[in-house]
């Protein structure tokens, strides 16, 4: 399971709250647990990356012999 950075942040704060709801901290901790919610809310999911097959690898063209050879008559004995 993945699990989002948000969530855990989430956790810690809903775990905070939980144990220390006196605590002088509770009402910042209240806010923050808000930011981080409305944060989840706008962030899309990750988009799985989708992998092709094989990677493209360029076309080799074959190189051509010099012009100064090709052109020379061949000898039959």
């Amino acid at each position: 399971m993945k699990v989002n950075d948000n969530v855990l942040i989430e956790n810690a704060i809903l775990a905070f709250l939980h144990h220390y709801p006196e605590h002088e901290w509770a009402t910042l901790y209240g806010e923050l647990l808000t930011k981080v919610r409305k944060l989840q809310n706008e962030q899309p999911e990750d988009a799985e990356v989708r992998k092709r097959g094989r990677p493209a690898k360029r076309q080799r063209k074959k190189e051509t012999t010099s012009l100064a050879t090709s052109k020379e008559e061949v000898e039959v004995s």
